[in-house]
């Protein structure tokens, strides 16, 4: 039986809605998913358009400056982004500083840190302890390094020390000196295995007392 045509053409509108609203949908996913790709395509290094690491900067645009960028490196939410130092002058290091320089503590999550570990092929960090009147790595200039001198321990677990698998490399001892004067050990983690950094702990150190003196600077973990 045939409806009255008033009643088909009040009808006819409301059927239609259904189907609109559901494309309107599509069109939103669409439209953000255009977006995504684009920013994944070319990041800017912001916190709204993070680069995973800064040699994915580097490669998209040569002429960046060197200073700070945001990076993403698990590309998920922008809530873990993290800030970071670009030394595009180095080849596109990512450069992580630590919470204090008198430290060595990172303030990125392991997840993250893991997904860095994995898009870099080395990492390298350093570490100066400044002494006054108290020995770091040697007694004395002609002597050995002993075994209780400083250890450092691995964003791993492993342990850098002297005589073991993994050694640290030293740029500079003088602390053996005690003249009343300041001086430094200048320590260098250069590691083709990324996972090794950045220290998150230093054992060893020398015992407060009286007249004698340190404090350590930590250096930006710096990922290849």
């Amino acid at each position: 039986m045939d409806l009255p045509t008033p009643l088909r053409t009040e009808n006819k509108p409301v059927m239609d809605l259904p189907m609109l609203d559901q494309g309107a949908e599509i069109f939103k996913t669409l439209h953000y998913l255009s977006n995504l790709i684009q920013s994944l395509k070319n990041p800017l290094g912001t916190r709204t358009n993070p680069a995973r690491i800064c040699r994915d900067l580097h490669s998209c645009e040569q002429k960046l400056n060197d200073g700070t960028y945001w990076i993403d490196p698990n590309l998920g939410c922008m809530s873990d982004t993290i800030e970071v130092t670009c030394n595009f002058t180095g080849g596109g290091q990512t450069c992580l500083k630590p919470v204090t320089v008198s430290k060595p503590t990172v303030s990125v999550g392991r997840v993250q840190m893991n997904f860095l570990h994995l898009l870099s092929s080395e990492a390298v960090q350093h570490v100066i302890i400044h002494c006054l009147d108290v020995s770091i790595w040697r007694s004395a200039e002609d002597q050995p390094v002993e075994q209780g001198s400083v250890k450092f321990k691995a964003w791993s677990g492993e342990v850098f020390e002297v005589g073991g698998e993994l050694e640290p490399e030293v740029l500079e001892d003088s602390c053996w000196i005690k003249d009343g004067r300041w001086h430094q050990t200048h320590f260098v983690f250069h590691s083709l295995d990324p996972t090794l950094l950045p220290v998150v702990d230093i054992y060893n150190l020398p015992k407060a007392s009286p007249g004698s003196h340190y404090h350590l600077e930590v250096s930006p973990v710096c990922f290849l």
